[in-house]
């Protein structure tokens, strides 16, 4: 039986998404939505990794994040802030409608506001807040921790032309091939391609069976009843 796994990375018109059948590329493409990668037929069960957060607290920074910039000295700037719970509610119900006012409520319930950065990903935090609650099995990953966790260090920056190449040679020695062009290629950068791709490569290992690895290695907190963690996978072996 085939093994299907997804990798989704956000870009301007959506979400780029990486397709694994038995850990090979099978498809890369556009979405603007998430909900049409969870409907459709083509990969059914996919294991599914994203470059989102996924759970939320009324805390000024998640334990995940905070484990999370440990591992990646001297880019640690690359976790930014998840914004609180209570700014994803109030942007879903209209109370919260721009940055100024997503600061003013983070600030009064975590003492700290929000970067512009954390206010321009409400939307797609709150899209897939709502199709985890509605029973999507997601996988949160981090690229940088993944990629980290891969060779043993942070890489170069993303949209350097080292750490364009440095990733993309690792992932090709993880037999990921990432086609030239797809549908949509004009409308994603080369690293969120390359994002999605890792997250795709960490939901693989998930879908083979591996045992799981997360930061942090036990979960501290929770949204409801789903533990707050991120999502690598360990180095394949030689």
């Amino acid at each position: 039986m085939t093994r299907f796994a997804r990798g989704l990375d956000g870009c301007p018109a959506g979400w780029v998404v990486v397709t694994l059948h038995d850990g090979q590329v099978a498809d890369v493409e556009v979405v603007a939505h998430v909900d049409e990668v969870l409907d459709g037929d083509a990969a059914p069960g996919a294991a599914i990794g994203i470059d989102m957060p996924i759970g939320l607290t009324d805390t000024a920074n998640r334990a995940a994040d905070v484990a999370a910039r440990r591992l990646l000295p001297g880019r640690a700037s690359s976790i930014f802030n998840a914004p609180p719970r209570t700014v994803v509610d109030g942007f879903v119900d209209g109370s919260v409608a721009d940055h100024a006012a997503a600061s003013a409520r983070s600030v009064a319930v975590t003492g700290k506001g929000i970067s512009q950065q954390a206010w321009r990903l409400v939307p797609k935090i709150a899209e897939l807040d709502r199709v985890v609650a509605a029973g999507a099995a997601l996988l949160e990953v981090h690229p940088e921790v993944a990629f980290a966790l891969l060779v043993g260090e942070p890489l170069p920056r993303k949209r350097s032309w080292a750490g364009l190449t440095t990733r993309r040679g690792l992932l090709e020695r993880c037999g990921i091939i990432v086609p030239e062009r797809f549908p949509g290629d004009a409308d994603c950068a080369p690293d969120d391609v390359l994002d999605a791709a890792i997250c795709a490569w960490v939901a693989d290992g998930i879908a083979t069976g591996e045992p799981p690895l997360t930061v942090p290695d036990q979960a501290t907190e929770f949204d409801g009843d789903r533990p707050i963690v991120i999502h690598a996978r360990r180095p394949p072996t030689v």
